[in-house]
């Protein structure tokens, strides 16, 4: 393997391990935002009909 190869995998997978962290990041701050600031439920924070109820208010 050439020094060029390893910088190429060593480049993907950071931009993986990056988009990786912000998912999860993305994730939790919709449960903390829903759940703990919002005292809503915890079945309720990745239900569906919450989100479409929601995203109607920006209709």
């Amino acid at each position: 393997m050439g020094t060029i190869t390893k910088r190429v995998i060593i480049q993907v997978s950071l931009v993986i391990l990056t988009i990786l962290v912000f998912v999860a990041l993305f994730f939790a701050g919709i449960f903390i935002g829903y759940v703990v600031l919002g005292k809503g439920y915890r079945s309720d924070a990745f239900n569906p009909d919450t989100w479409n109820h929601i995203l109607d208010f920006f209709k």
